[in-house]
């Protein structure tokens, strides 16, 4: 499985780069035009460094979250290992209306054009939110036949629909943050953003496990951290987003 995933990633890259090299285009890769810019490389790598670090520190809170599943019995933890892989299926959808996002806003504001700023946020955030939804609802009415995929027990079946109905109905209130932060960065911010994730999805997780799964105990009180998470860190990015939007661009 590993070794076909790391074959199957160099086989995409290659071919992705060959579509470059072919095209003649404005986006097209040009080898003998290959610079390194002190100031566009300083830029790449603020909001990529940030960026990353902010990926690491969520597998740290993860870490914390398995740790909550393990408490549970066994038959729990299988039905949450295949629950879980419905995560990536959605993500993946979602996040391709942030990437979108954080182009389509780099772009209007490098060319000047304000409003286009806007519309490019509010019809990604609206996208990300109803794909996250849709796909989180189908998930949730039709898990069975996705776990069946994972396992043929019944029990861990049960036990990763617990997942599929909590998760299935949160995942689009994640498009506000990671939307959101998308945005953020399109305006050249990326390390208030971080923060601010670090802060309210990852910390805020953490202490969650230890106060109110501590207390509870329940699975619907270790899953509901994420909708939680979600929301508080959607609320104070889209606070400091609207504050940069109106700074950078002066509309009022």
């Amino acid at each position: 499985m590993a070794v076909a995933s790391v074959i199957s990633q160099y086989i995409s890259a290659a071919l992705i780069i060959i579509s470059l090299l072919r095209c003649k285009g404005i986006h097209g890769l040009y080898m003998t035009k290959l610079r390194i810019t002190k100031s566009k490389a300083s830029a790449i790598l603020g909001i990529g460094i940030s960026a990353g670090f902010q990926n690491a520190i969520f597998q740290i809170a993860n870490l914390f979250i398995q740790g909550g599943v393990n408490t549970f019995s066994a038959t729990f933890v299988s039905g949450n290992a295949a629950a879980a892989n419905a995560d990536s299926l959605v993500y993946d959808v979602m996040a391709a209306f942030y990437t979108a996002c954080g182009s389509f806003i780099g772009q209007n504001y490098g060319a000047g054009k304000k409003e286009r700023v806007k519309k490019s946020y509010q019809i990604s955030l609206i996208y990300s939110f109803g794909s996250g939804m849709v796909l989180g609802l189908l998930l949730a009415v039709l898990g069975r036949p996705f776990l069946s995929l994972f396992t043929r027990d019944i029990a861990v079946q049960d036990a990763g629909m617990q997942r599929l109905v909590i998760m299935g109905c949160s995942y689009g209130v994640s498009a506000f943050m990671d939307c959101t932060i998308a945005a953020a960065r399109g305006l050249g911010k990326s390390l208030i953003p971080t923060v601010i994730v670090i802060v309210g999805s990852c910390v805020f997780r953490i202490v969650w496990i230890y106060t109110v799964f501590a207390y509870f105990g329940t699975i619907p009180s270790l899953y509901l951290l994420y909708v939680f998470s979600w929301s508080i860190t959607a609320v104070a990015e889209m606070i400091y987003f609207r504050s940069i939007y109106r700074k950078q661009l002066a509309i009022g």
